[in-house]
């Protein structure tokens, strides 16, 4: 991997290291993240941006059931921008690709900021109506999948492929505590400014992103390579992922832990609510204890490098982790579990985030981080569904165990199928502090092969 203006290649599947790692070269110093005036730039505008947004999303929740008095109304426009973001996920990469990601960026929050000064003035003037927020809601999903495999796409810009990991780190650590202040001010700037005061700080917030990215430095960019008159399509980059053995297990992961590991937020909120406490106080310290552990999870991700068994052993454990959670029988206890839970899912994330983009040629990364992000939100979606309407008839403890292990016994199944198969190897590694090592064959047979020499120029 180079730290060239120019760019470079990323390694491709087959260029990782045996032991799964895809990382700078060993023994080559590694320059600090924030040291470029580019990444403190855009850090510092995704901050803002993120706080705002947060807020925005939790008065407008409590808005929009004030408005109707009917849930399922408020249901629609939760999941409105999610099915956008699910059908037009694909047009999404493929802007990442076709166009300079910086572009597309200013042209995503240009719109997202229009977007909410327009719903700020609605509400603001009091002529909102419901059919306004739902719009409002489909035009936010469909600008946010273009932004969102684009804003990936940049970040491996702005640090190089040599910071990559940390700047996801980096990333996710800012999205976690983003969340936690938005949420927290959003009740107090409702109460003091109403929907419309709250939309209109939020499009401030959205400027401010806009502002960072006119002051990024262009020259400074890792831009990729792009072959002349290449044309990028969505079925190259799901023949890349298929014929990418890497990739094919890192997708199948972040499939099963959308589908069975993501809905334990709102199980959460049934059990404080049901059986614990009726306090909505206890709901908001036990996602404090989950970022608590995520700070934890940044730092140790920060120190080592990524690797496949980081990934597979994180997901085991997270697995594991919630069939513990199911079991606790006091808040104490929970939340004694749930900062293990925040650590192992950041670590997860930000490996499965940065482990994708290493192992995907630059000129395939968009289309190919939206493939990543339809899988995870599809499950998510159907998980969070399927989740809340067995909760009604079990419990959430029963549904919360039910999901720990089925993320623990597929992964598991998924280690083991492949080791049978030979196309993973899993061992013992003997060092001072011994470790699993977890790595794919060099050399898979079967459908885990290499790509055919048509795959590295089919876009």
């Amino acid at each position: 991997m180079t730290g060239e203006k120019t760019g470079g290649t990323a390694p491709g599947p087959g260029d990782a290291t045996p032991d799964g790692t895809a990382d700078s070269t060993p023994g080559a110093r590694t320059p600090r993240l924030l040291a470029s005036r580019n990444p403190r730039l855009y850090y510092a505008g995704l901050i803002v941006s993120q706080v705002g947004t947060n807020a925005q999303l939790v008065a407008l929740g409590w808005f929009t059931y004030q408005l109707s008095r009917d849930a399922i109304v408020l249901g629609v426009v939760t999941a409105a921008p999610i099915l956008t973001m699910l059908l037009l996920s694909q047009v999404g990469g493929l802007a990442a690709d076709r166009f300079p990601p910086r572009r597309v960026l200013l042209c995503t929050h240009s719109l997202l900021a229009l977007l909410t000064l327009l719903l700020g003035l609605l509400a603001h003037s009091g002529s909102i109506a419901v059919w306004h927020l739902v719009l409002s809601a489909l035009c936010v999903g469909s600008i946010n999948a273009i932004g969102l495999p684009t804003e990936q796409v940049f970040v491996s810009e702005v640090a190089g492929d040599a910071l990559l990991r940390k700047a996801v780190t980096l990333n996710n650590v800012i999205l976690n505590l983003s969340l936690v202040v938005g949420s927290a001010a959003a009740g107090p700037l409702l109460g003091a400014m109403g929907l419309g005061g709250v939309a209109l700080l939020n499009a401030l917030s959205y400027l401010t992103m806009v502002t960072a990215l006119l002051l990024v430095s262009p020259a400074r960019l890792h831009v990729r390579p792009r072959r002349p008159g290449s044309r990028p399509r969505v079925r190259g980059a799901w023949g890349y992922v298929r014929h990418s053995p890497g990739l094919t297990v890192l997708l199948v992961v972040i499939g099963i832990v959308g589908l069975f590991g993501t809905s334990l937020p709102s199980l959460l909120l049934l059990l404080c609510s049901s059986e614990l406490t009726a306090q909505a106080e206890a709901y908001g310290i036990l996602l404090a204890v989950t970022s608590v552990g995520s700070l934890v999870g940044a730092w140790l991700t920060w120190r080592t490098k990524v690797a496949l068994g980081t990934v597979l052993v994180a997901t085991l454990l997270l697995g594991i982790l919630e069939l513990a959670t199911a079991v606790m029988p006091s808040l104490l206890t929970l939340g004694m579990v749930l900062l293990p839970v925040g650590v192992v899912s950041l670590v997860l994330r930000a490996g499965l985030l940065s482990l994708a983009q290493l192992q995907t040629l630059p000129e395939f990364r968009g289309r190919v981080m939206a493939i990543f992000q339809l899988v995870y939100r599809a499950g998510w979606f159907l998980g969070t569904l399927l989740a809340s309407w067995l909760a009604q008839t079990w419990g959430p403890r029963p549904v919360i165990a039910l999901g720990g292990a089925a993320v623990t016994l597929l992964v598991g199944a998924v280690v083991l199928l492949m080791t049978a198969s030979r196309a993973m190897s899993v061992s013992l590694v003997a060092q001072r502090v011994p470790h699993i090592s977890i790595a794919l064959a060099p050399h898979p047979t079967g459908r885990h092969r290499r790509p055919p020499p048509h795959m590295a120029t089919d876009q």
